[in-house]
């Protein structure tokens, strides 16, 4: 969306972009005889298990003093070499430790009922109020919480909450780590702790439940409206009510409709006598006239107000969130929105959303940023990955338009036993937590299939919970196994594979999974420790900034962009973070369009040139290369045609783009001065970019940044300051990359930032700048004063900020000041100025097989299928070898073509199908890398070899029954090094 903003990011914040729904001219008490605490500051905290910490008279002076959001891997993340392989970031601290809360609570809140929140905590908590065990809670990702209000002590009483929290894992190998699966860095970093804020809820003994499933067993509000058009919305108002007080009560219960700007559009009302103990959901129904409604290019919000009175006494108030909008997801035609196509481009976003030198604490101010970020090009899709993404960020996706593909918890596999229990149960918390968010559309019930028993359960959870909200449900990677036909209502695919459900829509979860780091421009510019790196040769991507920022057009286009019929989907993933890389040159999982500090790379900018509305051009890389340069630039750009010129003189202009954005003008030769970049729709010239060569470095330019109300003093409050090597005229110098030095002074602890091919460049005082920036972040302290910051490099003019942190009211370790979020207002979003092209459905023949049944490959490259083998036939898809002398049983067999340069990539479903009947399965597996335990473990060595192009491959044979899935992982399960051919395969009716 387009939007204005109203936050205080200081001076850099301008290029970014949000919504946030402002109310203005709202006066109704919005709080009744409710008090929501922030009880993230002043926390004492252990890295460590001593024995009877939950005790009331535990001595914990000596421990440190923190606030939350908090993590004790802050400081070992982002900090070591990836090991490849798809493996994480494997040296984090695990084990046991413990937080203690100190806090008094007023007298008057004596005979209320008091909840504490929890918005999740990595992995176990143990809670304990006053030394009383209220309850343990094992996702990791979904808010939980408990009824203390029987334990506390009121006045000049303390009270006492400790939390025992333990992140470990019982095995290295992902597979092997029940019943916790997805607590793996495989899938999540092991970034421990109370990471998301904890908040305490006081209240009248007659209120509004909260939707806290877990432990509590109350689902709060349920709203939604139905029968919409223009002039219409019926809205339904459910509140699920409780009587705790030890009296009948005549409650009135009124609800309130309230549009953006504070004004009350419909009001409904309803009484009930509610005996001592008694649970009761008032149900109110309502017409709203003339309906706001939700759009991705305009999320419309409203707010509903419910009221519990007992004559004119107000006892409780509740606000939920109310998005007016229908959908349709069409096999044929993609995503509808109110009636109107919009095509889904977005990411996949790990939920822990790493930050270096932070990891996953982050202020909700801060995951915004992320929002801002992703919303500023061109998004409107977001798949939370694998689990939960927090509360913060799903009101997020309500408010900047952004449909929501929401999971519960899970690793990547079919769980059964204690592990499917959990899940299943953090699956029901979830929907019962998030279910009024207009931003969510579709339920992810698992990102693997799972059995028709298990289908039935997910449905059932969702009938139960959100019988009206008509979202569709689907698992990731459901083609493997038949069970899931009848069950999922929309096909989650992978890698931008075929549609295997003819009957059913299909949205992307995972498409683009290439690494590239922020600090690699191009071939032509000086290497950044990329291609020098002494990992390089293990890399499975080795590609840089440019390739990188070019081929989005590629994977996006010809995956789903071109199709008319494809919804759209999640370029994976948003921002670098140590899970699951490839490219052991590398600290992060470099498949970020943003690094791990959210720098963006130019990949962002191409991105933003596709997807965003508005006229948008870009020119891939800098203009600061070598007098004999000559090389191939690429303009990314929305519109139909882009004349590029150097210092005034045109170069051409292209109006036939490739992979529908990608405007290539080859071997320009390179000139000191400007390049500019003109882009026209219809002959009109709508937009132009301009880069410049720069200067040589002479200066340090520092930038700070800040949450919407300044730096709080709150102890978990964070300060970004970008630091930048500029020429006299202050442009950065984008070829620089060198160490600065820092000093701090302040209340303020220095927690650094990284660089992206160094270990150990975390919580540093120095840092190297990469593309002539990087970035910093400071974490403040339950004392307010001014932080001085000075950066300095021999031979630069040095650089000094200050920053100032604010006080909190902060009185017996309660506030009622809440996270912060930026504030902007919404403005439409215009339709797309211009839309390539696109194709309506065909069945790809290359992917239709009576033996290979849903046949999917989630490599980089290109594989298919392809009938009667012999002699003579090519074997790869991108290499000129074909099968010479084959054993005579394998001629007239069914074969896949893979791609031989996916030999170093892996991931655990590389190559999915299903027998389509009783079958013998061969691979040819080339030994000269150590075989893959898909091999080892599922198929015989048949002691015949195939000879293909003077490489000899190895053959195997595993026989498979009719229905049965087949699941190949990568050419091998450790880095490949030396040269070798990828594995081919073949079937043969049996």
């Amino acid at each position: 969306m387009k939007k204005e903003i109203l936050s205080n990011f200081k001076s850099k914040i301008k290029l970014f972009v949000s919504v946030v729904l402002v109310l203005t001219g709202f006066t109704i008490n919005a709080q009744g005889n409710r008090t929501k605490y922030n009880f993230n500051p002043d926390w004492k905290f252990i890295k460590d298990n001593p024995k009877n910490a939950e005790s009331l008279g535990f001595k914990d002076a000596s421990w440190s003093t923190i606030s939350c959001p908090h993590t004790f891997n802050d400081v070992d993340t982002f900090d070591d070499y990836s090991l490849g392989g798809h493996h994480g970031e494997k040296n984090q601290w695990r084990g046991t430790v413990w937080y203690r809360k100190h806090f008094k609570l007023p007298v008057t809140d004596k005979g209320k009922k008091v909840f504490i929140e929890f918005e999740s905590v990595r992995q176990i908590a143990d809670v304990y109020v006053n030394g009383h065990f209220v309850g343990q809670n094992r996702t990791g990702f979904i808010p939980f919480g408990y009824d203390i209000s029987k334990y506390l002590n009121f006045g000049n009483q303390e009270n006492i909450i400790a939390v025992r929290v333990n992140n470990d894992r019982k095995s290295d190998d992902f597979r092997d780590n029940d019943p916790l699966v997805w607590n793996h860095e495989h899938w999540h970093p092991t970034h421990g702790g109370i990471y998301r804020n904890v908040f305490l809820h006081v209240m009248d003994p007659v209120h509004i439940t909260l939707p806290l499933y877990d432990n509590l067993k109350t689902v709060g509000t349920y709203v939604y409206a139905e029968n919409i058009t223009e002039k219409n919305a019926e809205v339904t108002i459910t509140a699920e009510t409780l009587n705790e007080s030890n009296k009948s009560k005549n409650i009135t219960f009124e609800a309130k409709i309230i549009d953006a700007k504070g004004k009350v559009v419909a009001t409904t009302k309803d009484t009930k006598e509610m005996k001592a103990g008694e649970k009761y959901t008032f149900s109110t129904n309502t017409n709203v006239s003339n309906p706001n409604r939700w759009y991705t290019r305009n999320p419309y919000m409203y707010k509903v107000l419910t009221t519990l009175k007992e004559g004119d006494k107000v006892l409780d108030t509740y606000e939920t969130p109310l998005g007016i909008r229908s959908f349709e997801f069409n096999k044929d035609t993609g995503f509808h929105n109110n009636g109107e196509y919009a095509k889904l481009h977005g990411w996949g976003q790990k939920p822990t959303n790493s930050w270096a030198g932070l990891g996953a604490a982050l202020p909700d101010w801060l995951r915004g940023f992320t929002y801002q970020l992703m919303d500023e090009a061109g998004g409107n899709f977001i798949r939370w990955g694998h689990c939960a993404g927090s509360p913060a960020e799903i009101k997020m996706g309500d408010d900047y338009g952004f449909v929501t593909l929401m999971p519960g918890v899970a690793g990547e596999s079919q769980d059964d036993g204690e592990t499917w229990d959990i899940r299943i149960a953090a699956f029901r918390d979830m929907i019962v937590y998030y279910r009024n968010h207009p931003s969510i559309f579709i339920w992810e019930g698992g990102n693997w299939a799972e059995t028709a028993k298990h289908y039935e359960q997910i449905l059932d959870v969702i009938n139960t919970y959100d019988p009206k909200g008509k979202r569709l449900m689907g698992n990731r990677r459901a083609d493997v196994k038949n069970d899931s036909e009848k069950y999922v209502s929309i096909e989650i695919g992978t890698e931008g594979w075929q549609r295997e459900y003819a009957h059913l829509p299909i949205v992307e979860s995972e498409y683009m999974r290439d690494e590239a780091p922020r600090r690699s421009w191009d071939k032509e510019s000086p290497d950044d420790n990329f291609y020098s790196h002494p990992n390089f040769s293990k890399n499975t991507y080795q590609v840089n900034s440019e390739e990188f920022a070019v081929k989005q057009a590629d994977h996006w286009w010809n995956k789903m962009g071109k199709k008319s019929y494809h919804v759209g989907g999640a370029n994976w993933v948003f921002s670098d973070g140590p899970h699951g890389g490839r490219n052991p040159t590398e600290v992060t999982r470099a498949s970020g369009e943003v690094d791990g500090v959210r720098l963006p790379k130019e990949a962002f900018y191409a991105l933003k040139s596709m997807w965003r509305p508005e006229p948008q051009v870009h020119i891939v890389g800098h203009w600061n290369y070598t007098k004999e340069t000559k090389k191939d630039i690429y303009v990314i750009s929305n519109c139909t045609a882009v004349k590029l010129s150097i210092n005034g003189k045109l170069i051409g202009t292209v109006d036939k783009p490739e992979n529908g954005y990608v405007f290539k003008f080859p071997k320009v030769a390179w000139e000191a001065g400007e390049i500019k970049a003109e882009a026209f729709v219809a002959d009109k010239m709508l937009v132009t970019q301009s880069k410049k060569t720069v200067g040589e470095p002479v200066a340090i330019k520092l930038t700070s940044m800040t949450g919407p109300k300044g730096w709080r003093a709150d102890g978990s409050d964070i300060a970004l300051i970008d630091f930048e090597v500029v020429d006299k005229d202050g442009n950065r110098c984008p070829l620089d990359h060198d160490r600065v030095d820092f000093t701090i002074s302040g209340p303020g602890i220095w927690r650094g930032g990284y660089n992206s091919g160094k270990e150990k460049s975390t919580n540093n005082l120095y840092l190297d700048t990469e593309c002539g920036i990087n970035r910093v972040a400071i974490r403040s302290l339950l004392k307010a004063g001014t932080v001085k910051i000075t950066a300095t490099r021999k031979g630069l003019k040095p650089a000094s900020i200050t920053i100032q942190s604010n006080a909190i009211a902060l009185k017996d370790g309660l506030t009622t000041e809440l996270p912060l979020v930026p504030e902007v207002v919404l403005v439409k979003e215009p339709l797309p100025v211009h839309t390539p092209e696109t194709v309506a459905y065909e069945p790809g023949e290359s992917t239709r097989s009576n033996l290979f049944t849903k046949f999917s490959y989630t490599g980089d490259g290109k594989a298919m299928l392809r009938t009667v083998l012999d002699w003579g036939k090519k074997t790869y898809t991108d290499m000129e070898h074909n099968y010479t002398v084959i054993p005579s049983y394998l001629r007239g067999s069914e074969y896949v073509r893979t791609p031989d340069s996916d030999k170093k990539y892996w991931a655990r479903d590389q190559l999915q199908f299903i027998a389509g009947t009783d079958m013998e399965i061969y691979v040819g597996h080339d030994d000269r890398v150590k075989r893959p335990n898909f091999l080892i473990k599922d198929y015989v060595d048949t002691g015949d070899d195939i000879n293909l192009g003077g490489v000899i491959m190895s053959l195997f044979k595993r026989t498979a029954k009719a229905g049965e899935s087949i699941i190949m992982a990568g050419n091998s399960d450790e880095p490949i090094t030396t040269d070798c051919r990828m594995y081919f395969v073949i079937g043969k009716k049996k």
